[in-house]
């Protein structure tokens, strides 16, 4: 366990395999590269989220980039964390043309300089695939937020990173048939596979948490941000859930099969019946 800044930096056991690998085979510049290529990745992310007013409990470092879990992630809005997921690649992409300009004139060593820039641009390459926990399903997920909400985005990108994990693996197999060998292809993709598992079970759960703070956040900013839904009398407050938008306060426009004009439902009476009364019940109930 490392620490850097106050963040605490975990090493996952398959980037400790990676980097004994590298290092019984006498390459440990190269185990070093690797290192300082990732650690700089994930600094990125770090600095952008803590510039951006957003606490960084803990990354794990993982062999092509790492996992930053953030206090209350859903808090972030969207536009923040498209910040904090483009960080890590483009600080990898800068490291790539510093590297290419200092062998250019001769600054650095032709095979390290090389090495460097490579496994800078994988590490880049690697984290935008769009699945969760990479970056690019980061960014994705946060666009797709904007749009239809936490939870339904999260639910399109585990079903795309699945689609994504197991392409993977189909080349890796094939690559393994024709006698090209790549594992830690075949790795990152079972990795992505059992992280996007992970992530579908927490995600009503975090969204819950969320919620549940609102009350304190309109106290204390005083004034924020509503956007306003419409909702038939008969949804289930689950179904509602869906469609809210971090960083926002809502109000529920209830109407009729006639689209005629019940009721309105604030956020806050929302979330207390939400916890009193269960995921089950009806909005038109919060009108009584």
């Amino acid at each position: 366990m490392l620490k850097i800044g106050g963040i605490k930096f975990k090493l996952n056991i398959l980037f400790l395999v990676v980097l004994f690998l590298f290092s019984i085979s006498g390459l440990l510049i190269t185990a070093s590269l690797s290192f300082m290529a990732v650690l700089l990745h994930e600094l990125a992310h770090s600095i952008v989220a803590q510039k951006e007013g957003v606490v960084v409990n803990e990354i794990e470092l993982l062999p092509f980039g790492g996992v930053a879990k953030f206090r209350d992630l859903i808090q972030l809005k969207p536009k923040i964390e498209i910040k904090i997921a483009l960080a890590g690649p483009i600080v990898n992409f800068i490291l790539a043309a510093l590297s290419l300009l200092l062998v250019r004139y001769k600054f650095l060593d032709l095979e390290v300089g090389i090495f460097f820039i490579k496994i800078n641009l994988i590490i880049a390459t690697f984290n935008l695939i769009p699945a969760l926990p990479l970056d690019g399903g980061r960014v994705l997920r946060a666009l797709l937020t904007i749009k239809y909400g936490y939870k339904e985005a999260t639910y399109y990108l585990l079903q795309l990173s699945k689609i994504v994990a197991f392409i993977l693996a189909i080349i890796s197999l094939v690559g393994l048939y024709y006698g090209y060998i790549n594992m830690t292809m075949l790795v990152i993709s079972f990795f992505i596979y059992f992280a996007a598992l992970k992530e579908g079970k927490y995600t009503s759960y975090v969204l819950m948490q969320y919620i549940a703070k609102k009350k304190g956040k309109i106290l204390k900013e005083k004034v924020v941000q509503i956007q306003q839904l419409i909702a038939i009398e008969s949804t289930p407050l689950k179904e509602i859930i869906d469609k809210l938008i971090p960083n926002y306060f809502h109000v529920i426009m209830v109407v009729d099969k006639n689209l005629e004009v019940l009721g309105l439902v604030t956020e806050d009476k929302f979330i207390n019946s939400l916890i009193n009364d269960g995921i089950d019940t009806e909005i038109k109930d919060l009108l009584i």
